[in-house]
Order: C-alpha cells, then sequence, then structure tokens
C-alpha cells in the first residue's frame, strides 16, 4: 500500500435452476453484459474465490494479521472529504483511505445500526438474521465473526458507544472483553448544550481512551478488536472549536453543518487511534476496516436522520481496507457494489479460517487484490420506515432498495411503489426512471425475487411476504441501556 509511515444456503446446480425459473417466469433473462446478476451465495471456499498470484500473495501476507474494526455510527459517505464533500470533514479519515483499498459504492444491508451491525457480524441479510427491530435480541444460529476469530487463537474485544449495540441484546457474544462506554459514570456532552430530553451523550474521546488502552495491553496478542463510535450519530454535538468552524453561522439544531461538526469530531479521534496504532506497532500488522453502519439523511427523499428509507443518503457508506504491510497490497479505488454482508465471508477467506455455512455474502478478495471479478455484485438494503419494531406492527412501511451495477430499484409499500434510479446520471436517486425502463424495471423485479427465494423471512414487498424477528421486548433491558435509547430517540 506505499509507505505507512507518519501514518498510523444450497447447492450451485439447485440455486442456477431457480434463478433460471424465477427468469423465465418474469420472461426475462439476466445479461451480463447489461451489468445484471443472478444471485448466488454460498461461503467463500464454495464460491469460486481467487486463487491468483495475488490473492495467495494476499493470504500470505495477512496470516496471523489483527483484525480491527472501527465503525463511525449513521456517517453518511458524501459527507466525507474522500466522497467530494465541499468541507474539509475528514482529513484524517481521507489520509487512510488513501492508503486503502476504498470501496466508493458500499452499502448497509439496512438503514439503522442494530440489523446493519448483526450483518456485519454473521454475513447474513436481515431477513435472514431477524435482528430488526430496537428490542430484538441479537441470535444467530451459526458462528458470529468475534467467535470465528476466537477459535482461531484470536483475542476478541468490542467497545460500543452504542446501546443498539449492547450486552443486553447479546452482542457480547463471542468476546472476551466488552466495553460498553455508555455505562461509564461521569458522562458529559461533547458539546456546550446537553441534549433537551435530558439524556447524556457519549464523548467518542471515552471511547478512544478506551480502545488505546485495550489494544496497548493486548498489542502482542493476535487480537481482533471492534470499535464503535457514537459520533456523527445525532444529536450532532461536539467540542467547542469543532462548532465554531463547522456550526458557527447556523442557529438550527440538528442541522447539517452540527452534523459536519460531529463527524470532524470524529475524525479527529480516528486520527488519533490510528497514530497511536502506529507507534504501538498495530497498524502494518493488522487487516484494519474503517467504515459505517448506516448513513443519514437531511430532507432528501422527504426524511431526516436514519432508519426510515432505503435511498443512498440512509444506505451509502464509506468502506475501507487497509491491510498489513507484507500483503503488498497496492491502495486504490474500487467502484464495485459492496454490501456489510461482504465483510465477514472476505476477512475470513482472507486469514484462511474457515467460514460457518450460513454466511450470505460473499468473498471480494479478488478486489482487494487489484483483480476484476466475473460476476457483477449487488447491494440489497432494507428500510422500515417510522416503525421501530422493524415491520411488525406495520410492515406495510417496510421498504427496500436493489442496487445493481449504475442502477438502484426501490420496492415499497407492499410492493405497490416502484421506483428506478440510473445512479451515473442521478447519484441522488431523484429521478424516477420506471415508466421510462419497464423491461428494465421487470429484471431487476425478477432478481429481487430471486434474491428473496434465499432469505429466511420473504419480504413483504413481495406477493406472500412474512416477516422473520427475533423476539425481545423492552422489559429485557436494564435501566442503563433504555435511557441511552430514549436519549437517542428510539424509544419513548
Amino acid at each position: 500500500m506505499g509507505s505507512r509511515r507518519g501514518w498510523w444456503r444450497g447447492p450451485r446446480a439447485r440455486w442456477g435452476l431457480l434463478a433460471a425459473t424465477v427468469a423465465l417466469a418474469a420472461g426475462v433473462w439476466f445479461w451480463p453484459s447489461r451489468g445484471l446478476q443472478k444471485p448466488a451465495f454460498q461461503p467463500p471456499s464454495a464460491s469460486g474465490s481467487s486463487q491468483s498470484p495475488a490473492a495467495k500473495r494476499l493470504r500470505a501476507g495477512a496470516a496471523g494479521a489483527n483484525v480491527i474494526i472501527i465503525l463511525t455510527d449513521a456517517a453518511a459517505a458524501r459527507h466525507f472529504t474522500s466522497f467530494g464533500h465541499q468541507r474539509d470533514t475528514t482529513p484524517n479519515m481521507g489520509r487512510f483511505h488513501e492508503q486503502s483499498v476504498l470501496f466508493t459504492e458500499a452499502y448497509s444491508t439496512a438503514a439503522s445500526t442494530k440489523p446493519s451491525v448483526t450483518s456485519l457480524f454473521t454475513g447474513e441479510f436481515p431477513d435472514t438474521h431477524g435482528t430488526l427491530s430496537v428490542v430484538s435480541r441479537f441470535t444467530p444460529d451459526a458462528a458470529t465473526l468475534s467467535e470465528c476469530l476466537g477459535k482461531a487463537g484470536y483475542t476478541t474485544a468490542a467497545i460500543t458507544a452504542s446501546p443498539s449495540v449492547a450486552a443486553s441484546f447479546g452482542f457480547d457474544r463471542g468476546f472476551d472483553h466488552f466495553h460498553e462506554v455508555f455505562r461509564d459514570a461521569g458522562l458529559e456532552a461533547a458539546g456546550h448544550e446537553p441534549r433537551a430530553t435530558g439524556g447524556q451523550v457519549v464523548d467518542g474521546a471515552l471511547v478512544l481512551k478506551s480502545a488505546v488502552e485495550w489494544l496497548k495491553a493486548h498489542k502482542d496478542e493476535r487480537l481482533f478488536a471492534y470499535l464503535h463510535f457514537r459520533e456523527p450519530h445525532a444529536p450532532y454535538v461536539a467540542p467547542d472549536p469543532f462548532m465554531a468552524r463547522f456550526a458557527s453561522n447556523t442557529g438550527r439544531r440538528g442541522s447539517e453543518p452540527f452534523y459536519d461538526a460531529s463527524l470532524a469530531y470524529v475524525d479527529s479521534l480516528v486520527g488519533k487511534l490510528l497514530r497511536e496504532m502506529e507507534t504501538a506497532g498495530l497498524l502494518d500488522k493488522s487487516v484494519v476496516i474503517l467504515m459505517a453502519d448506516h448513513g443519514e439523511a437531511f430532507g432528501e427523499h422527504g426524511r431526516s436522520g436514519h432508519g426510515a428509507t432505503p435511498y443512498t443518503e440512509m444506505a451509502h457508506i464509506p468502506l475501507a481496507f487497509h491491510l498489513p504491510a507484507r500483503s503488498q497490497a497496492a491502495a486504490r479505488r474500487r467502484s464495485e457494489l459492496f454490501s456489510t454482508a461482504d465483510v465477514m465471508p472476505t476477512l475470513l477467506d482472507l486469514l484462511q479460517i474457515p467460514p460457518p455455512p450460513t454466511m450470505q455474502g460473499r468473498s471480494r478478495l479478488a478486489l482487494l487484490a487489484g483483480e476484476d471479478e466475473t460476476t457483477p455484485a449487488f447491494a440489497v438494503t432494507r428500510a422500515l420506515g417510522e416503525d421501530l419494531t422493524g415491520g411488525k406492527r406495520d410492515f406495510g412501511q417496510v421498504s427496500y432498495a436493489l442496487r445493481v451495477p449504475r442502477y438502484t430499484l426501490i420496492l415499497a409499500k407492499q410492493g405497490q411503489q416502484v421506483e428506478l434510479y440510473d445512479r451515473d446520471a442521478d447519484p441522488a436517486e431523484q429521478r424516477n426512471i420506471a415508466r421510462d425502463r419497464p423491461d428494465l424495471v421487470k429484471q431487476l423485479q425478477a432478481q429481487f425475487a430471486a434474491w428473496a427465494d434465499t432469505q429466511r423471512g420473504r419480504p413483504v414487498v413481495l406477493p406472500g411476504g412474512r416477516l422473520y424477528a427475533v423476539g425481545g421486548k423492552e422489559s429485557d433491558m436494564d435501566d442503563t441501556t433504555r435511557r441511552q435509547l430514549k436519549s437517542l430517540g428510539y424509544l419513548k
């Protein structure tokens, strides 16, 4: 990657028959020349994972490497310097992107934290893992990422500022150390204004402090660390210097300048973390993934915040892989679609760790190795409207986006709302061209239906749709978790 100094489920034949049957029923075929793909999910060992010299070199260079995932909550790709944002919000993460493999078309499997992080930890889509609502528990059927790495000899830790990723919901599974920063005493808001709800805001500096302490204490072990910063998640607070720089000319709380201030603040924390990692000798012997769980909207498509829709503002995320120096991986920008469900398969393939048979994402190791893939990728995002039960109370609000190279298909209102967008001409997904391209709409509807047939719960935007969601109720939570979720607006 150049100089880093100074920085820090079924057989293929059966699936092919199913896909062909669906396509024939729709009267269409999926022609590769049109950038479309028949969905196919197998674990990396059965998915034709690259065996090229470059891929083998990556695996050899990553053998025994640490794994560090750094996640910034609700960090929309379009607000990052690397993605052309007009304000210099992320100079530190931008430099990291320049020395990494940056996926510019990465999308979350869900527009909210809990289902998206569950996909990250399982390689499954929300309609299979079922962790859909604010109170759902993390109860995967097979080994999680932390369990796979733990079994392979890794010391594992999670440091989380998010009450959605909490032990109350089972997210401590597979971790030797699980630190919920939001439980620490004496929390203060990072900015000068307390939340009107009276909730306490978890300052990312606490995540940084805990992360550095743990990483230094275990730097001589093979380690896996999951580090979850709250920022730039609402209520968009940051220390005064950041507020003065980005939000001094507006008095409207919750606006984009306040969001940019919070994003710039967490960027400064991530920069400090990366420098500490290099000083400790960790950066060049680790696979470091810098990402977000979902994006954030500011009035686009009539919504603000996240969770409600699968449009790009809530689904498009920054995602970058920084590989160990001895992997000899070149820094580059990749424009292929990448789903958060692909992270776990890619990691396990890279580290040559046997995968659980339940993963639905695919290994993207070839892209890390600088190769092209023979089968175009796609990404599916699920959103839940204003129903925080994940669709149990009002499944009519649940919506989906299917993204293939160039195009986005939106399905909502139990399938009655169908939209098509050309991301090349309309990256903000504002001009619906479904009436202009009925043939393409049919093809993508058939592709979505074929993907849906691989899921445990049938998406409610299709005929006969049914919800699969794991259990959980508010009474299962402890008081601290409940207060934190209320302070973020997730519980009344």
